[in-house]
């Protein structure tokens, strides 16, 4: 089942500034006009499964964070349940670290972020 059409839109806006994607940006990868894009982001239009599959992969992100059941939550929402799920700061960081192209780059991002997690629990190298 999709989530409201608010939610729905709040999410695409979300992730889509995450990326750093326009809506004219959006709009073009999915092959609709930028003015859709704004009636999908402000929870006006209902966002159908073929189109909620092609607006996830332009953002590269899975189709079932549309979804209830999706493992990502809205901004400030924390579930009840004790399933695994991203937060909304680590869907911007997981967002961000994908836009990186180099190999070379995402490798060293990881290992500086293994040694700010071992100064902050105290470990030293």
């Amino acid at each position: 089942m999709l989530k409201s059409e608010k939610a729905t839109g709040e999410l695409i806006r979300q992730m889509r500034k995450s990326s750093g994607m326009s809506q004219m940006q959006l709009a073009e990868k999915v092959g609709i006009s930028y003015q859709q894009v704004q009636k999908y982001e402000k929870g006006v239009n209902r966002l159908t499964v073929p189109r909620m599959k092609q607006i996830s992969w332009a953002l590269g992100v899975p189709a079932s964070l549309f979804l209830d059941e999706g493992n990502l939550l809205m901004p400030g929402q924390q579930k009840e349940t004790g399933r695994n799920c991203l937060l909304d700061d680590e869907a911007r960081l997981l967002m961000l670290f994908r836009r990186i192209r180099s190999r070379k780059l995402k490798h060293g991002f990881i290992e500086m972020l293994e040694d700010v997690v071992n100064i902050s629990n105290g470990k030293k190298n």
